[in-house]
């Protein structure tokens, strides 16, 4: 059976039984990355390194290791961006 022939068959239910289906398939993909924590999905986290990156920044906000910066006015902050 095509993805064709199955879009339509679905497509000739009963716009509840659809959307039954969609929730399916929905929750069946949200169990096969459950260690991707970004609601969208979103493939950067699929990335063990970026997820360090992240854990790695909690973990310094909560020792308040994070070196904090205020900016004042729009130069210090042209300033800041510019030497990133």
């Amino acid at each position: 059976m095509t993805m064709a022939t199955i879009l339509k068959a679905i497509n000739t239910l009963p716009t509840k039984e659809r959307m039954k289906i969609v929730e399916q398939v929905l929750r069946t993909i949200r169990l096969e990355k459950p260690d991707n924590p970004s609601p969208s999905g979103d493939p950067w986290y699929d990335d063990p390194r970026n997820i360090a990156i992240v854990e790695e920044a909690i973990q310094s906000a909560k020792e308040d290791k994070g070196k904090r910066t205020v900016l004042m006015s729009k130069g210090e902050i042209r300033a800041f961006l510019a030497n990133l």
